[in-house]
C-alpha cells in the first residue's frame, strides 16, 4: 500500500474539527482507501517540524509527502522568520525525493484585526514556497492564489479566520488527490462524532 504523510501546522493536525466534520487527512484518507495515509499535523513552525521530521515523516518511508507550513508561524511572534521558513522547509524538501513532494502554499486570514498586516507576512511565505517548489522540481499546491480566486472565498474558514471550514478542507483535499493523479470524486461526508 502506498503510503501518504500529510505533514504541517495545525491546519493538518486533527482528524476531526469541533463540529465533528472530517479535516484535511481524514478526507484524504476516505478518498485514497487504499492507501495508509499519516496525519503528522500538529508543529505550529517549520523551525519545530524539522526537529520532528526524522520521527513524523523519514521513519514511515513515505511514497509521498504534503508540506503545508506558513499561515499558522506567520500569525506567530515568535514564528520562524521568512528565511529560517525557506531553510526549514529547503530541509524538508532536500531529504525526499522531489517528485514525492507536495508544497502546498499557506492560506490567508479572514476576520482577523490586523488580516492585511498578516496577510502581506503569510503572502511572503507562500512566494517562498511557489519559490522552493520551482527550484526543487516538487508538486505545488498554491492554496494563496486558490483561495484569492475564490468568489466564496469567506466560507472557506471557520469563523476565527484562520482554521480552514469543510469547504476548505474539500478544496485542498481535490488538489491533493489532483496532484497525485487521482480522481478528484469524494465520498459523502460523515460526521465522526
Amino acid at each position: 500500500m502506498p503510503v501518504l504523510v500529510c505533514f504541517g501546522d495545525c491546519l493538518t493536525a486533527r482528524e476531526v474539527d469541533d463540529k465533528g466534520n472530517e479535516r484535511l487527512t481524514s478526507r484524504i484518507r476516505g478518498a485514497l482507501d487504499e492507501w495508509i495515509v499519516i496525519n503528522a499535523g500538529s508543529t505550529p513552525t517549520s523551525r519545530e517540524g524539522v526537529s520532528r521530521f526524522q520521527s513524523d515523516v523519514l521513519s514511515y518511508q513515505p511514497d509521498y509527502v504534503t508540506i503545508f507550513f506558513g499561515t499558522q508561524e506567520a500569525c506567530l511572534i515568535d514564528g520562524s522568520d521568512i528565511s529560517e521558513f525557506e531553510r526549514n522547509i529547503g530541509y524538508m524538501v532536500n531529504n525526499l525525493p522531489p517528485e514525492r513532494v507536495i508544497l502546498i502554499s499557506p492560506s490567508p486570514v479572514m476576520n482577523e484585526e490586523n488580516a492585511s498586516v498578516t496577510n502581506l507576512k503569510i503572502e511572503g511565505y507562500a512566494d517562498r514556497i511557489r519559490f522552493l517548489a520551482k527550484k526543487f522540481g516538487t508538486r505545488h499546491i498554491d492554496l494563496w492564489q486558490l483561495i484569492h480566486e475564490s468568489r466564496k472565498s469567506k466560507t472557506l474558514y471557520e469563523k476565527d479566520g484562520v482554521q480552514l471550514s469543510s469547504r476548505g478542507y474539500k478544496l485542498i483535499t481535490k488538489e491533493v488527490l489532483k496532484s497525485l493523479g487521482r480522481k478528484t470524486r469524494l465520498k459523502p461526508m460523515i460526521k465522526l462524532f
